[in-house]
């Protein structure tokens, strides 16, 4: 995943934009950005984490050599949360879910991720693991 998803994606629950990253790992690439339009984002800088603003300069050049190989999404208003797993997001419908990787996801990483979302992220938190 790289930081400009955050400007596209929405919580699949409650639509709410943007969505929190917290990254785990990364890998940092070599590529051309010569021609890359400035800002690359429309409306959210997720390198940043703040929403554009016409005449600012931005570092998109920095930002596109960033894959996102492990992290986590949430929405901070409903608690949905999406793991970041080999550079893709799983974005999932609930009943889509699988909760014994998600548990292991959550506890893999508990150390990393926000307390609210242990306890009460959807659609699986580590309070409901039975």
């Amino acid at each position: 995943m790289r930081y400009w998803a955050l400007d596209l994606l929405a919580c699949l629950s409650c639509k709410s934009y943007p969505l929190n990253l917290i990254v785990f790992d990364k890998e940092i690439e070599d590529i051309d950005t010569t021609n890359v339009p400035k800002p690359y984002c429309k409306n959210y800088c997720g390198y940043l984490k703040e929403d554009i603003k016409e005449g600012k300069e931005y570092p998109c050049e920095e930002c596109l050599k960033h894959e996102i190989t492990e992290g986590i999404l949430y929405c901070s208003k409903c608690l949905h949360w999406y793991p970041i797993k080999k550079g893709i997001v799983i974005m999932l419908p609930d009943g889509r879910r699988r909760k014994e990787s998600d548990l292991e996801f959550l506890k893999k990483y508990h150390d990393r991720i926000p307390e609210n979302i242990l306890k009460n992220g959807k659609p699986f938190n580590l309070s409901n693991e039975d």
